[in-house]
Parts: structure tokens; C-alpha cells; sequence
């Protein structure tokens, strides 16, 4: 009995010794260690026609850069231009509405003459330098311009190039107003004074067309 009572104790303490060691306890750890989730992505941007041109534009506004405020700001228009060339294509191509086309024709002449008075511009300038604050003023309206274009949405092409150029023409007005505040040059103060005045004309006929339209659904 003495024997048996002894070899009861001995198994009773390796049990215990058992359930204190570490590695009793590493299920428990490796649970409350384990790795959290991944956070959520975000929702992929929805991809239309217009897409690949808005990108091209507001990549080579970003990287656009000068030497002062009137530089900066020319250099910048050139490309916001250029895209509104580009997007006017598209609507060419896919879009109906008679009107719509003859927004678009209007927009390529226009900003096709306002690109050729800007390079023109730029030829007189000397080459070289890069200030950091001039190009930082304009950053702010870039975004929402950007924000704005990608959020715009609608059923068919005619309304989307309306609603993204309304967007496009903002962005225009807002840097112009950037760079009267900043003391341009005479030359660039008259261009930007300029382009305030025919993009707000343009804004209004769409917005106009927009409402007369109305009855499309948004995407």
C-alpha cells in the first residue's frame, strides 16, 4: 500500500509540472498572438472611357513645375488643357447628343488656341529653377479638381463629359484665382483673367444643358 500510495503521489506531481510548463501553455499564447487581419482595401476606381486621359492630365499637372507663380501656373494649364482635348475626343467618339458635340468642337478650338498662347509664353522664359512654394499653392485645387472629376458619374457619355468637364472647367477657375493672388506677370494675369471669364461661360451651359437633361440616370 506504502508502494502504491508513492508512485500515486509521483504521477499526481508530473501531471502537475506538466500543466505549468511552457509548452502547456503555448496553445493558449499562439491564440491570443495571432495576427489580425489585413485591413480592408479600398474599392477599385470605377474605370470609364474618360479615364485614361484624366489620369495622363493630372499626373503631368502634379509633376509640372517653374520657377515662380506664372510658370508654375502655365506649365500646370498646359496639361489641364490638353485634357480637355483629350476628353472632348472621347464624347466625340462615343457620345449622341447633337449639342453635347457641339460643346466638345468648341472646347477643342478654344483650349487648342489657349495651350499654343501658353507655350508661346513660356518660350520668353528663361530655363532653370523650380520653387517649391509656387507649385505647393496649387496642390489644394488639383485634389478636389481631381476628387470631383473621378467622383462624377452617369449612365452614358454625353452627361459624364458634362459633369466631369463642369468639374475640369472649376479646377481652371481656381487655379487662375491662385495665380492673380500670387502677382503674376502682366501677361499671365491677362490669360488667367481670361480663363475665369470663358470657363465660367462654359460651366454655365452645361449646368444648363445638364438640367435640361435631367432625365438620365447617373451611373
Amino acid at each position: 500500500m506504502i508502494k502504491l500510495y508513492h508512485a500515486s503521489a509521483l504521477v499526481l506531481g508530473a501531471l502537475a509540472i506538466t500543466a505549468c510548463s511552457p509548452q502547456a501553455a503555448a496553445p493558449q499564447s499562439e491564440s491570443a498572438e495571432a495576427t489580425p487581419p489585413p485591413p480592408t482595401m479600398e474599392p477599385a476606381m470605377t474605370q470609364t472611357a474618360y479615364s485614361a486621359s484624366e489620369m495622363k492630365m493630372h499626373d503631368a499637372m502634379m509633376a509640372a513645375n517653374g520657377a515662380d507663380v506664372s510658370e508654375v501656373w502655365a506649365r500646370k494649364m498646359i496639361p489641364h488643357h490638353q485634357g480637355a482635348l483629350d476628353m472632348s475626343q472621347v464624347v466625340l467618339r462615343d457620345g449622341t447628343d447633337p449639342d453635347i458635340r457641339r460643346m466638345a468642337q468648341k472646347t477643342i478650338e478654344m483650349q487648342t488656341r489657349d495651350i499654343a498662347e501658353l507655350q508661346q509664353w513660356l518660350q520668353g522664359r528663361p530655363s532653370g529653377g523650380a520653387d517649391a512654394s509656387a507649385r505647393t499653392a496649387f496642390m489644394p485645387v488639383e485634389t478636389r479638381m481631381k476628387d470631383a472629376m473621378m467622383a462624377a458619374s452617369a449612365a452614358d457619355a454625353d452627361h459624364l463629359w458634362a459633369r466631369k468637364m463642369i468639374a475640369h472647367h472649376q479646377g481652371a477657375i481656381e487655379m487662375a484665382r491662385v495665380v492673380i493672388a500670387g502677382d503674376p506677370d502682366a501677361a499671365v494675369r491677362t490669360m488667367a483673367q481670361k480663363t475665369i471669364d470663358m470657363q465660367s461661360e462654359d460651366i454655365r451651359e452645361m449646368e444648363s444643358w445638364l438640367s435640361a437633361h435631367s432625365g438620365s440616370p447617373s451611373a
